[in-house]
This record gives structure tokens, C-alpha cells and sequence, in this order.
């Protein structure tokens, strides 16, 4: 009983002595882009004059469901001293919900609060997202995405282009890369100023 209690206190000792003896002192935070340093502390709980020693991995799985973050690594450079690396997810396109705007990243994670970059997307219903990442990658110049249930219009410096399904449409843009002069292209005169129609069968064109 005598060694169990002295076993006890020398083990509580222990705990008390490394929440006060070796607190942190320095949180670096590395790879930030949108989130801020502070939030980041804020959302771990890491933070100078906490216990060094009880800063553990798990501290960052809060951090790691924030959808701007892709990953979070914990690392300890020294005593009393913590660096969080992280890798944050960027917008490739923008979007408007509930009069909320996000981004939507290259794994389809919509991301909050996101600045205007890459086209917008727009439409009704639910959001395609697998398909208008493909359509984004397919049309760089693309400003403006719009989706229903019948298909998909691509807007741009001198594009107007509609499809029903990102596969003709990918085709059609394969078909103007190579050149061909076959039913599915249209001369660059007529492609000016007009809307394109872009189907299974061939390509048709309307002012």
C-alpha cells in the first residue's frame, strides 16, 4: 500500500511538474494562406504557456476537419517549442449558396468564405460538382459555368458554348485542338459572336 502511494504521488508530481516546468513558448505555423495563426492556435488549443509535454497529434484533429485544411502535421524543433505544418486546399472555382460564397477545390471540398477565384459556377438543383471540376479543367478561359437539367453552357473571352454532358463537350474541344475540319468543328468566323451547340452528332451555332 506504502509503494503504491508513494508511486501515486511521484507519478502526480510528475504530471504537475511538466504542466508548469516546460510550458510552450513558441507555436509556429507554417503553409498558411487563408486561415490565420491565431485561428489555428485557437482551434488546437495550442498555445504559449501551455504544457509542452502534453502536446500531443490528436491536438490537430479539430484542425484537420476545418475544410480548408488538406493536412496538419505536429512538429517539435526543440524544447518548449512546437511548429504545425500545414497544407490548405486552394479554389479553382467559386460558387453561391444560401447567399454564402465558397470555393470548391480540386477534391470537390466546398470551402467557406472563399475569395472570387476561377469561374463561376451557377445553377439549379443540386451542384454537379464531379462534373464542373471536369469542365473547369477542360476550359481554362472559362468566367462563368452554368448547369440544369439539361446540360452544361461555357462562358468566356469569345466562348458560348453548350453541351449536354462534359464527354461531348470534352470531345468537341479535342476536335478543335486537332484541327479537323470534320461535322464537329465550325470555322473561327463562325464561332465569333455565337452561341455553340455541341452534340452527339455534330455542332450547330446560333447568334
Amino acid at each position: 500500500m506504502v509503494r503504491a502511494l508513494l508511486l501515486f504521488l511521484l507519478l502526480a508530481a510528475l504530471g504537475i511538474g511538466s504542466r508548469v516546468a516546460l510550458p510552450i513558448e513558441e507555436v509556429e505555423v507554417v503553409g498558411l494562406r487563408h486561415l490565420s495563426a491565431e485561428a489555428v492556435q485557437q482551434i488546437t488549443g495550442l498555445r504559449p504557456g501551455q504544457p509542452w509535454l502534453w502536446a500531443w497529434p490528436y491536438r490537430l484533429e479539430p484542425l484537420r476537419q476545418n475544410p480548408w485544411v488538406k493536412s496538419a502535421v505536429l512538429e517539435r524543433p526543440a524544447p518548449g517549442r512546437l511548429r504545425i505544418v500545414l497544407e490548405e486546399r486552394s479554389p479553382v472555382a467559386h460558387l453561391v449558396q444560401k447567399q454564402r460564397r465558397y470555393g470548391l477545390s480540386p477534391e470537390g471540398v466546398l470551402l467557406p468564405d472563399a475569395p472570387a477565384k476561377g469561374p463561376f459556377l451557377e445553377g439549379r438543383g443540386e451542384v454537379p460538382i464531379a462534373d464542373l471540376l471536369a469542365l473547369v479543367a477542360i476550359f481554362p478561359q472559362a468566367e462563368r459555368i452554368r448547369y440544369d437539367v439539361g446540360g452544361y453552357q461555357v462562358l468566356g473571352p469569345s466562348l458560348n458554348v453548350w453541351g449536354r454532358n462534359v464527354s461531348e463537350l470534352q470531345d468537341w474541344v479535342q476536335t478543335r485542338k486537332m484541327g479537323r475540319s470534320d461535322a464537329k468543328t465550325l470555322q473561327p468566323d463562325v464561332l465569333s459572336g455565337s452561341r455553340i451547340y455541341v452534340y452527339s452528332w455534330g455542332v450547330s451555332a446560333r447568334r
